[in-house]
């Protein structure tokens, strides 16, 4: 059975011939009935003060949840992120790579066309060189 402080203070006592002196079983009474009210004090601002914390608790561990979703998402979107710069990175470089290809295929064939062109004008200057030649023994004769 549990005591409060007024069953304490009203508890009453039977006498007896040779019987405790009633004052001092009162004044003992009291102390105790005030120490136990303190103690009950004691004990409910605790467990207010438990209780507050047990509520801080659960919001810092739903904080806490929160934050390591956020964490994950984050994580998500970073990789998310590096796939994507990847991706765009070697669609730049084939675009690149077809670029550098087309730039040397067309100057292969500039090249050729102007070797083609050279020795062109390498046969018009030597079929030139053989008619002034011959214009020139004409000429002299």
């Amino acid at each position: 059975m549990k005591l409060s402080a007024l069953d304490i203070q009203n508890a009453e006592f039977s006498g007896s011939f040779n019987g405790y002196q009633r004052k001092q079983i009162r004044d003992f009474l009291d102390k105790v009935s005030t120490q136990f009210e303190e103690t009950v004090r004691e004990t409910q601002a605790l467990r207010e003060e438990l209780g507050k914390r047990d509520k801080r608790i659960e919001e810092l561990q739903v904080a806490e949840g929160e934050l390591k979703r956020a964490v994950i998402a984050a994580e998500r979107i970073g990789n998310e992120m590096k796939q994507n710069a990847k991706r765009e990175a070697e669609i730049v470089i084939k675009q690149a790579e077809l670029m550098k290809d087309n730039i040397i295929r067309d100057a292969e064939m500039r090249m050729k066309e102007v070797r083609y062109e050279l020795a062109r004008l390498e046969k018009e200057h030597q079929l030139f060189r053989e008619q002034f030649r011959g214009m020139l023994h004409a000429f002299e004769r």
